[in-house]
This record gives C-alpha cells, sequence and structure tokens, in this order.
C-alpha cells in the first residue's frame, strides 16, 4: 500500500531558491531510495488559525514562509528503510 512520509517547516522567504536548490539533491537520494514522487509546496493555502496553525507549530517568523513538503513510497518498509540509511 502506498505509504506517505510529510513534514511542515519555516523557511527565510528570502531563501526559496536556496531551498528550492537543496530540495532538487534531496530528491535525487530519495528517488534513488524507492521514493516515487516529492512535493514541495510553498505557501501555498497556509492560512492562520484561530487556535493553532502551521505557523505557530514551526514558530516561523514573519520574514519565513511555510513549506509543507511529502515523500510517496511504494509501502511503509521502503519508505523505513530509506529513512534509516
Amino acid at each position: 500500500m502506498t505509504y506517505f512520509s510529510g513534514t511542515v517547516c519555516a523557511v527565510p522567504t528570502a531563501n526559496k531558491q536556496k531551498y528550492r536548490d537543496h530540495a532538487a539533491k534531496a530528491w535525487t537520494i530519495f528517488r534513488k531510495y524507492g521514493a516515487t514522487r516529492m512535493i514541495e509546496t510553498w505557501g501555498a493555502d497556509v492560512p492562520r488559525g484561530k487556535l493553532t496553525d502551521f505557523y505557530g507549530a514551526v514558530q516561523a517568523k514573519e520574514d519565513e514562509t511555510i513549506v509543507f513538503s511529502w515523500i510517496e513510497w511504494p509501502d511503509k518498509p521502503t519508505s523505513d528503510a530509506a529513512w534509516e540509511r
């Protein structure tokens, strides 16, 4: 069964290209370890919450953008093995 691992982080907005370059390099490694897809969303539809939200979860600063990413794996054992490497 397809398995996903995901992350949320705050990245300085001025470093968007550096982040994209880093993600591209990471993709070559994840693909080598069996990932089938990697998605990076840069500040796409990240609303401010009333009680909690992604900004608070990652303690984002005013000059940072929320990035939500996930990696698709063919199954959980493949994901687990990749993260162990």
